[in-house]
């Protein structure tokens, strides 16, 4: 029964320290991806990279392009305010239609 027990707790124990050695290794390497990823990215904007670079050009070109749309949805509701449902239409031709006769 004790040898059982000192066996148990002896898996147990070697089980748990590979266990830990094993999750201790995944993070590290998680770790060394995710530093290796911001110095990549550290290093581009030291570089200048043309990508990075764009950017605020790019933000300014869809901040035109957005400008752009905005003016031309106003000018759509303006046009808009003239036109007549189609129900409102039906009943415009069909008084025409009766006071003509």
């Amino acid at each position: 029964m004790w040898l059982e027990t000192a066996v148990s707790a002896g898996s147990a124990l070697c089980g748990g320290f590979v266990g830990g050695w094993v999750v201790a290794f995944k993070l590290g390497l998680w770790r060394q991806r995710v530093e290796d990823h911001l110095a990549s990215i550290e290093g581009r904007l030291s570089r200048g990279d043309r990508a990075v670079n764009s950017v605020p050009v790019l933000s300014t070109r869809v901040e035109l392009i957005l400008e752009e749309l905005r003016a031309i949805k106003s000018e759509m509701r303006t046009e808009r305010r003239g036109f007549v449902s189609h129900e409102e239409c039906n009943r415009r031709h069909n008084n025409a239609a009766h006071g003509s006769h």
